[in-house]
């Protein structure tokens, strides 16, 4: 996953696992303390878990609403979702979106780029790498 922000750009590759969740794939894996979920569909929703807590709806039809959970208290955030891509090739999945936050008029350009890859052949369970 690539995360790019104001603040700089976060890049880490997690084992992850994948389920159905309303005939959907949504894959869960942790980095650094936070647990992410990311779920395929009309919309891409992103779900952190942690310190920092959000659940994110990315879609390109509609401006959405969220809340971001931080130690300092709940600040309500606009979702407007510039870019939404998604590519499916068999097990392989890419996703590359671009969004802007805003905070009651401070604007955030964010861009989030997922993809996963089937682990090698012989390993347990149906996991994937983010």
């Amino acid at each position: 996953m690539i995360a790019e922000s104001p603040s700089g750009t976060e890049r880490f590759t997690a084992p992850a696992a994948v389920a159905e969740e309303g005939g959907r794939p949504v894959y869960t894996f942790a980095h650094d303390g936070a647990r992410f979920r990311v779920a395929e569909g009309e919309a891409l929703r992103v779900v952190r878990e942690g310190e920092i807590a959000y659940e994110l709806i990315l879609d390109t039809r509609a401006e959405t609403q969220s809340v971001i959970f931080s130690p300092f208290g709940e600040i309500p955030v606009r979702v407007r979702t510039l870019r939404a891509e998604c590519v499916r090739q068999g097990e392989r999945l890419a996703l590359d979106c671009a969004y802007v936050l805003d905070f009651s008029g401070e604007l955030q350009r964010h861009r989030l780029r997922f993809s996963v890859r089937p682990q090698a052949a012989g390993k347990e369970g149906k996991r994937h790498d983010h």
